[in-house]
């Protein structure tokens, strides 16, 4: 009786399964939270490099980003519009490592 009452509700739509799905929409409050769903960041683009301030001298330079990074502009762009800090030196890359 158990089995055929878990198939009448298997069948008929009552308990589904959904993945858990994590995507940009939840407002992440750093960029470790941030990473531990894209471990290298996000790039907006593919053609995006990545800004790198030398501490000493100030001097910028650019350069790929890792590979690795998660390159989509959805993502960068909800990311973004829900926590700017997540990309502090606003090159495109959100919490890039």
């Amino acid at each position: 009786m158990t089995i055929l009452l878990t198939l009448i509700l298997l069948i008929g739509g009552a308990v589904t399964f959904a993945p858990n799905k994590v995507d940009a929409s939840n407002i992440y409050s750093s960029c470790t939270a941030f990473n531990h769903v894209y471990p290298k960041g996000v790039a907006k683009s593919a053609n995006t490099k990545n800004k790198v301030i030398n501490r000493k001298t100030g001097r910028v330079t650019y350069k790929p980003f890792s590979r690795g990074t998660k390159v989509s502009s959805t993502i960068y762009h909800k990311a973004m519009k829900n926590n700017p800090d997540l990309d502090r030196d606003k090159d495109g890359i959100a919490c890039e490592r």
